[in-house]
């Protein structure tokens, strides 16, 4: 991790990885969020 830091394009690379972590997490929750509610409404 101190490695990466001294990179010069980190923030770039960070930027990059939050674009693509943030949707998949967001998704992944809400799809799970989804499957708890049906197995309560179900």
């Amino acid at each position: 991790m101190a490695e990466w830091s001294k990179a010069p394009d980190s923030s770039s690379g960070l930027r990059k990885r939050a674009w693509v972590q943030i949707p998949l997490l967001t998704f992944s929750f809400l799809h799970f969020q989804q499957i708890v509610i049906g197995k309560e409404n179900f």
